[in-house]
């Protein structure tokens, strides 16, 4: 989901800083134990979200992009 940064946020793909206002995406990680409803979060920066080795990445980590 493409959003507007609304504090400083890390890239997961290239380790770039996310600026408040900045847009990004967030993906949802599918939680490791259902039970527990605890999910992660990832952060990317638009350039990386274009990029399919970043894409690949995301994938690995359980989002469906």
């Amino acid at each position: 989901m493409k959003i507007t940064a609304l504090k400083e946020h890390k890239c997961f793909c290239c380790g770039g800083t996310i600026v408040k206002g900045d847009e990004c995406f967030v993906f949802i990680v599918n939680p490791e134990n259902p039970n527990k409803s605890e999910f992660d979060v990832i952060y990317t920066c638009i350039k990386c979200a274009e990029e399919e080795a970043c894409r690949r990445r995301i994938r690995q980590k359980g989002v469906s992009v």
